[in-house]
């Protein structure tokens, strides 16, 4: 069967595996204490069975020294090739005893140590014996009999420190016995507070575990409700767990989805003309004010167009209001195409338009207004699959600190100036300088 991932399990399942695992320790403790009593019967057989495997190696060694000494010291030479060999064998069987002490567990600290410094004492002891027998081997025999001597008393030292290690052993092995007999006392007390301390542990981890997973969701759940209340709609809730929570989250993040789509579409109602897509009359006064303001703040110019589409309302009587519609989408797309980047494109109302332009001179603004008016001369106007026409429209342009001194008399002049094209015939640019120039005339 196939487990799941924490972060898969649901928030009841995790409560019910939180509250499971606080039951472990009284299992713990039941079994505990059964297994402590069959322990303690069981700790006296296998302290004596482990005192026996470190005394018989010790007395194996101690019998294969004796026949090692016997080998070395016999005066014979007819056989020395023999005693070689059976002193090596024995060699053999001491190493192996050695390996066998050491590779088997022990309770007192000292005895490795005193395993080491016997065995060590032993590899000297054994280059000496090999000497001597081989020295035997010789024409001139004399050459090891001096070391026999040397040979027996670091042999005799090897036998008495083998013989110590093995009196210690045993009487460790005694206050082994006494100890544990205590410590089965002592093992009962210790496993009912190890017991405790494990429930007490689990608990707090389990509690732990299970406040984290419910508190931290909530904590995010709580910032979404906390930022969507403060009108902040692009925030989204994100939980890597896949439980009650996870589906509060989605229905969370949905409704801020639905709610920052309203709240786009609200925006673009509120500041978009419904008809053409560009901004609308509300929206145009509020730029006109920034961009005036900012041009008093940094010293350089704005300009404005107002357009007005020549004969509008003949195209109406003649092709119908949904004809002036298409024209005006048509006009509107045409201003946004042929403007600056960062230009300002509003309807002003009815076949109106308004263009602000941030940081334009006379001449600049001039030569858009120009281009703006000969490509609605020039482009054709589809009204339908058979029905194509052509459109004009007259501007009027002026400029802000150049022409006049304030917000208000900007748009008044430039619609002034729009008046005058109209005046003259249509189709054209006027200045509001033109205007001026026409009045003081």
């Amino acid at each position: 069967m196939r487990l799941r991932s924490p972060r898969q399990t649901s928030l009841r399942q995790r409560l019910s595996i939180g509250l499971g695992t606080m039951l472990v320790p009284f299992l713990l403790l039941a079994g505990g204490a059964l297994i402590s009593f069959e322990g303690a019967i069981d700790s006296f057989e296998k302290q004596e069975n482990v005192g026996l495997e470190e005394l018989f190696p010790l007395a194996r060694i101690e019998g294969l020294l004796l026949d090692i000494s016997g080998v070395v010291n016999s005066g014979s030479t007819d056989s020395e090739a023999v005693s070689v060999a059976y002193f090596e064998q024995t060699s053999t069987d001491i190493h192996y005893n050695f390996k066998i002490i050491l590779t088997r567990p022990s309770q007192l600290p000292e005895r490795n140590e005193s395993i080491y410094r016997i065995r060590e004492k032993w590899h000297e002891l054994e280059k000496l014996g090999l000497e001597i027998l081989e020295s035997k081997n010789k024409s001139n025999n004399t050459y090891g009999l001096p070391k026999v001597p040397d040979f027996q008393r670091k042999l005799q030292e090897i036998l008495q420190n083998v013989q110590e290690l093995n009196y210690r052993l045993i009487a460790f092995q005694n206050a082994e016995n006494l100890r544990q007999a205590q410590l089965v006392r002592e093992r009962v007390r210790s496993l009912v507070a190890i017991i405790f301390l494990l429930a007490l542990t689990i608990a707090i981890i389990c509690a732990y575990a299970l406040s984290r997973s419910i508190l931290i969701p909530l904590y995010h759940l709580q910032e979404g409700v906390k930022y969507l209340g403060e009108g902040n709609f692009k925030y989204r809730i994100k939980l890597r767990i896949q439980d009650e929570f996870a589906h509060l989250a989605d229905t969370f993040n949905i409704m801020a989805e639905s709610l920052e789509q309203s709240q786009t579409d609200l925006e673009r109602l509120a500041t978009l003309d419904g008809l053409t897509e560009v901004y609308n009359r509300r929206e145009f006064n509020r730029w006109l004010s920034v961009e005036v303001e900012q041009s008093r703040r940094d010293d350089h110019p704005v300009s404005l167009i107002m357009v007005d589409i020549d004969h509008f309302k003949q195209l109406n009587d003649t092709y119908g209001h949904q004809a002036g519609d298409k024209a005006l989408c048509c006009v509107a797309q045409l201003l946004r195409k042929e403007v600056r980047p960062g230009d300002i494109v509003s309807r002003y109302g009815g076949e109106e338009f308004a263009v602000i332009l941030p940081k334009a001179k006379i001449e600049d603004c001039s030569a858009v207004a120009h281009r703006i008016r000969r490509e609605i001369a020039i482009q054709p106007i589809r009204i339908s699959s058979e029905v194509r026409i052509h459109l004009t429209a007259s501007l009027g342009l002026a400029t802000f600190p150049t022409d006049v001194k304030s917000e208000e008399a900007l748009l008044r002049r430039a619609d002034q100036a729009l008046y005058q094209a109209k005046k003259m015939g249509r189709n054209r640019a006027c200045l509001a300088a033109e205007v001026l120039r026409s009045s003081s005339g």
